[in-house]
């Protein structure tokens, strides 16, 4: 299984426009192949800090999502609602 933790911090200005642009994103990515969990959480100490939690069957499923549209145009768009780049930590249970 593989890990993926992704964390943003929104511009507070562009929460409500970013909330039904994650939404759109988490729908589809539960529906791809290998999905074993794709969640999105808000820090309760920072309501602008927000997590991606993913858990992935395998690295070709990883691999398939990351060519996804819904994953293409989020890592084209997701710059307009962040106040800095996205850190992302990928975790390989073996």
């Amino acid at each position: 299984m593989i890990v993926v933790n992704v964390r943003m911090t929104v511009d507070p200005n562009k929460r409500a426009e970013y909330l039904k642009f994650i939404n759109d994103l988490v729908d589809k990515s539960l529906k791809d192949k290998g999905n074993l969990a794709y969640a999105h959480y808000q820090d309760t100490n920072n309501e602008n800090k927000y997590l991606i939690l993913e858990h992935w069957d395998n690295q070709e499923d990883l691999d398939a999502h990351l060519k996804t549209k819904h994953l293409v145009n989020f890592q084209e768009h997701i710059g307009e609602f962040v106040t800095e780049k996205p850190e992302l930590l990928f975790l390989n249970e073996k």
